[in-house]
């Protein structure tokens, strides 16, 4: 058979020749109404068998027209084409096809994994290790263990909100991070021992970059071939049932302790665990909870079908163009896309936020490593707008319209930048002993001035939120070398732990003599500046300040030897 050229978007028209990719095979469900269609072997969707014979007659020779009469003549021309357009965002049409992810597999923005392929034959030795429990056994075990972990919770409110805003010992530290670590191991290899116990194989398992975090995963497309919705939403949320459930036991054990160093540490583990399962649920990034209203609602590639459709809606909307047929036709389908495409934006900036504020006043190299994460940010963010606006301007729509919308769109945000206003602070260390309060950053050289008067926030800084615990303003501002402990700069006490800091300045407190803790972290204002000016302040030179003012101080004991 004679292979015509791949279709592109705009060339499905009713005169077009779609053909099917080579590497799509089908498979018989195990309910009889079902078919699983397999690209390069992997399930990708369930269908029927109608659309299965609708997917065989696309040989590159057919029109599209003659297809719509034959398998569709009741369907409206654009219900039918949507139809095509979602065999394409699956993959299933030649030219547009991808090989199925293997050991190495990079999904932009942010993540990159690393796999093997031999996780059938690990779920199975564990599935046979395993005691088995019927699934209402489990629920209603995670169930009451939930229940009497809200209850333990609300007793302990106190001691939560604490451990929130509280420096943790480096042992507890050490302790959560290897606890947390093994409980996202246990947390991947429940959706894999799920999809295992109902009979499917976890293709691929191992360890990832995700959203510039390290975790392990397990590959449950598998899934698909389960004839029970149910079973499937099963298997994506067995991970935050792992989690929750760990939750609640460390609150009841923390509940009968006294109080130690233990139960803080396990009252911020359980902190975490809970902020963990919210974070899965989220339904627009591919998280577990994503992939359980994917497979309730049985649509499978939602996320990218409806990133498509609010693509389609957005482009339409900026650049004109022809109206399309939606990829998912619910209503929903383009906020969906919408917030799909935001919601990892906002996660990646409140990360690198975080990770900035947690390691501010650290010193030269924690300050060089932060600049250098943020490039990366930029540049990925730069990529993938690049090529959403190429998208955008080979669809078809009018190219002096798209120069003009694209012109005033990029002079809107620079004036926009430049006209609205936005405080710039800096994050320091303090240090308080009888009702005296300084300023501190980490290393030995002069750090960056802050100007005498300047408003002050006092915070008591824990590894998940801060608390306001005094205010004041800059006083006699100086730099003097000295040790301070390590949560004087960092949200991690260690005994007998001390670092090499700069006493910055003094501060004036607003309350004469409030009781403050004797560490912490201030937030300094440096007064009001545009909005680039703040983003290159906040974003480069603070974070920098400190390797600037070493190079400096080197330069001029280099000047005086010399």
């Amino acid at each position: 058979m004679r292979r015509r050229a791949p279709q592109t978007a705009a060339a499905l028209t009713p005169d077009a020749r779609p053909l099917l990719a080579a590497g799509v095979a089908f498979e018989k469900g195990a309910d009889e109404a079902a078919w699983i269609v397999m690209l390069q072997g992997v399930p990708s969707s369930r269908v029927s068998g109608a659309v299965v014979d609708m997917l065989m007659a696309l040989d590159g020779e057919t029109p599209l027209h003659a297809l719509h009469m034959r398998f569709a003549a009741a369907e409206s021309w654009e219900s039918f084409l949507g139809l095509v357009l979602r065999f394409r965002a699956s993959g299933l049409l030649d030219g547009d096809t991808k090989l199925p992810p293997g050991r190495w597999d990079y999904r932009p923005p942010f993540t990159l994994q690393i796999a093997t392929l031999r996780a059938p034959a690990l779920f199975g030795r564990v599935d046979h290790l395993v005691v088995p429990l019927s699934g209402r056994a489990v629920g209603a075990t995670v169930a009451v263990l939930l229940g009497l972990g809200f209850v333990a919770a609300i007793l302990q409110a106190g001691e939560l909100r604490s451990a929130l805003t509280s420096p943790i010992p480096l042992s507890g530290l050490v302790t959560l991070v290897a606890v947390l670590s093994l409980l996202t191991l246990l947390h991947e290899s429940a959706h894999g021992l799920t999809l295992t116990r109902f009979g499917g194989r976890p293709r691929r398992a191992g360890f990832m970059i995700f959203y510039l975090t390290p975790a392990f995963f397990v590959d449950v497309t598998d899934g698909w071939r389960l004839p029970d919705r149910r079973q499937r939403v099963a298997i994506a949320l067995a991970g935050p049932a792992v989690h929750a459930a760990v939750a609640a036991v460390a609150l009841l054990v923390a509940l009968a302790l006294p109080d130690t160093e233990v139960r803080r540490t396990l009252v911020l583990l359980a902190l975490a665990c809970a902020a963990i399962v919210l974070v899965n649920l989220i339904p627009f990034v591919r998280f577990d909870g994503y992939i359980a209203l994917m497979s309730a609602l049985d649509e499978p590639n939602l996320r990218a079908r409806t990133i498509r459709d609010g693509a389609n809606s957005l482009t339409r909307f900026l650049f004109g163009g022809q109206k399309t047929p939606k990829s998912l036709n619910r209503w929903w389908s383009v906020p969906f896309g919408l917030a799909s495409l935001l919601a990892p934006v906002v996660l990646v900036l409140f990360a690198v936020g975080r990770a900035a504020r947690a390691v501010a006043g650290g010193g030269p190299v924690l300050g060089l490593l932060v600049v250098a994460l943020e490039a990366v940010v930029v540049v990925v963010g730069v990529v993938l707008v690049s090529r959403a606006l190429h998208r955008a301007f080979r669809s078809g729509v009018s190219r002096l319209r798209f120069v003009a919308v694209l012109a005033a769109l990029v002079s809107t945000v620079a004036v926009a930048g430049v006209l609205i206003p936005v405080p710039v602070t800096v994050t320091l260390g303090f240090s308080a002993q009888g009702g005296r309060a300084v300023l501190l950053h980490a290393g030995g050289a002069a750090e960056t001035e802050v100007p005498e008067g300047a408003p002050v926030v006092l915070m008591r800084s824990g590894l998940l939120a801060d608390e306001r615990v005094g205010e004041g303003t800059v006083t006699r501002p100086r730099a003097i070398p000295t040790e301070v402990p390590l949560d004087a700069l960092f949200p991690v006490t260690a005994e007998g732990v001390s670092l090499p800091a700069v006493i910055v300045a003094g501060v004036d407190l607003a309350d004469g003599n409030p009781k403050l803790p004797a560490t912490g972290q201030a937030r300094v204002e440096l007064g009001v500046r545009n909005v680039w000016q703040s983003l290159w302040a906040t974003g480069v030179t603070l974070p920098l300040a400190t390797l600037q003012s070493e190079r400096a101080e080197e330069d001029e004991n280099e000047r005086l030897r010399h």
